[in-house]
C-alpha cells in the first residue's frame, strides 16, 4: 500500500467496525462551518481492491463510504449506535486508483428514534456521490 499524505485535521482511529477495518485505512476529522454547524469527514484512499476492471471505484465501495458519511453525523460519541434503514445514492462520477476519497456528512433532523442524514463526496475536488440516509438509534 503506497504512503499518502492526508489533508489537514484527519486523523486515523481504528473503527470498532471489523468491516471497516476491512475497506482500508479510514481517516476522520469533524471540521465545524462559519454557522457552527459539525461536518462529519471521512476520508479513504483508492487502493487496488477497490476498484474495478477499469480502474474505476466500485459502487459498491463508493456505497459503503456514503453508508459512513451519513452514519457519522448520526452518531452522538457514547450514545447508542445507530445503523441505516434507508440510504440513497446518487452516483455522479466515478474517482480512481490513488485518489483521495473524501466524504463530508451532515445532521439534517433528529428524532427520538430516527436521524436523517445527508453526505456528498468528492475526489482531486470533484463531486463524485450525494447521498442521504436515515439512521435508526439502536434501543430508541
Amino acid at each position: 500500500m503506497a504512503v499518502y499524505a492526508m489533508p489537514e485535521g484527519y486523523v486515523h482511529t481504528p473503527s470498532p467496525s471489523a468491516y471497516i477495518n476491512h475497506m482500508g485505512k479510514l481517516y476522520q476529522r469533524k471540521p465545524v462551518t462559519q454557522d457552527g454547524e459539525e461536518i462529519f469527514s471521512s476520508a479513504m484512499w483508492i487502493e487496488e481492491h477497490h476498484v474495478n476492471s477499469w480502474g474505476l471505484a466500485h459502487g459498491s465501495f463508493m456505497a459503503g463510504m456514503a453508508e459512513i458519511g451519513c452514519a457519522g453525523p448520526g452518531y452522538v460519541d457514547g450514545g447508542p449506535p445507530v445503523v441505516a434503514i434507508e440510504l440513497s445514492t446518487q452516483f455522479i462520477a466515478a474517482p480512481k486508483l490513488g485518489e483521495l476519497l473524501e466524504v463530508h456528512g451532515r445532521l439534517v433532523k433528529r428524532t427520538r428514534s430516527l436521524v436523517f442524514t445527508q453526505c456528498r463526496a468528492e475526489a482531486n475536488g470533484k463531486l463524485v456521490f450525494t447521498a442521504t440516509s436515515i439512521q435508526k438509534i439502536v434501543g430508541a
